[in-house]
């Protein structure tokens, strides 16, 4: 079984201004066979607020209400399942491969939340497998670009998520925080949720201008421009682990 089959809705989470970032994900995702065409494909229009409020940023507001939302759809429709993407993730090679045998794993087993793609920094300890597999979670999670979350547990994320909203930045219950944070925050405060993570990792951050983050070149219109078109030929990849390997040879004894 396909992904598109599996999942009651598909969520792909776009700034409406991104048109960069909406090409981009179409065709990662037509290569993975997920057509924008698909009814059970919809582009949710990310959310712009005006200021940061006790967020870190605006970017980290938008992100955490853009998810929200989807969350908060996808019960007022009564779906039993829900895959959401961010518009910038980037699949796996190997994700066409293993694709069946990953929802082959999950109609066997019970599951709240499962993460199919993540930053490599949030399982370093993960061991080599021979096959891919599901495997329960509980640890830091970090990225939130590609993960399903099961109908039974929609209610208690979205009085969580609008929890959070409710306290200062930094309370020890968790406040106003990316959407992985929340995630984070949400399972370790309620340890019966089943929260599985896909190991390998089938899904990562693809090379853009971030509007969470974004990088000081990336405020100006003519570095911005370069930026993107030195993205689109990888060659910001290329600089980034050409200044590891300087770093990497300045620590050397």
């Amino acid at each position: 079984m396909k992904f598109l089959e599996f999942f009651d809705r598909i969520y792909v989470i776009n700034l409406p201004y991104r048109v960069d970032r909406r090409k981009a994900i179409e065709k990662e995702l037509n290569q993975a066979g997920i057509s924008f065409l698909s009814e059970k494909v919809e582009l949710f229009a990310a959310i712009r607020p005006d200021s940061a409020g006790s967020f870190r940023s605006i970017g980290y507001r938008g992100a955490f209400l853009s998810h929200l939302n989807v969350l908060k759809q996808a019960r007022e429709q009564g779906l039993n399942n829900v895959l959401i993407i961010e518009d910038d993730l980037e699949l796996s090679e190997d994700f066409k491969k293993y694709e069946d045998l990953l929802i082959a794993e999950l109609m066997v087993r019970d599951w709240d939340i499962v993460h199919f793609g993540y930053g490599i920094e949030s399982i370093a300890s993960a061991r080599e497998v021979s096959l891919p597999i599901l495997q329960p979670f509980s640890g830091e999670m970090i990225g939130a670009q590609f993960y399903g979350v099961n109908g039974k547990v929609l209610g208690r994320l979205i009085d969580f998520f609008e929890a959070l909203l409710q306290r200062p930045a930094g309370h020890p219950e968790g406040g106003p925080m990316s959407p992985d944070g929340a995630y984070n925050f949400f399972r370790w405060q309620n340890p019966d949720v089943v929260r599985l993570i896909a190991v390998p990792s089938f899904g990562g951050q693809r090379s853009s201008r971030s509007d969470i983050t974004p990088s000081w070149f990336d405020r100006l219109p003519i570095l911005r421009f370069l930026a993107r078109v030195a993205r689109e030929i990888g060659l910001v990849g290329m600089l980034k682990n050409f200044s590891f390997l300087k770093q990497t040879k300045r620590r050397k004894p």
